[in-house]
């Protein structure tokens, strides 16, 4: 369960997979108004929540995972970091949506 600061609020909450180089990990991310908030699914050995302020977002583009359709979203953070976010197939349309609303949060 995800606590949640004072006056955020959760903008989207969708299935993804986390890409982790060549290793996918299922979960919900949480996108609020000031966080990215990845939650694994229990049955995943790699438990670890993915958490990160939206100020320390440097660039959001969507990201053509199997190569035909943007099914993907991916963020780099200031430092450099990449995370990939694989959306179910039913979402993909959501894609530019999802990532117009980050741009305006950010």
């Amino acid at each position: 369960m995800t606590n949640y600061r004072e006056n955020e609020t959760v903008q989207y909450e969708i299935p993804v997979d986390l890409r982790k180089s060549i290793d996918y990990v299922s979960g919900n991310l949480f996108i609020t108004n000031q966080r990215f908030i990845f939650q694994p699914q229990n049955m995943h050995f790699q438990r670890d929540i993915l958490e990160f302020n939206i100020a320390d977002i440097n660039n959001i583009d969507s990201s053509y995972v199997l190569g035909i359709v943007p099914n993907g979203i991916t963020v780099e953070l200031k430092d450099g970091t990449l995370h990939t976010f694989v959306l179910e197939s039913s979402l993909f349309v959501k894609c530019d949506e999802i990532i117009k609303t980050v741009w305006d949060l950010m």
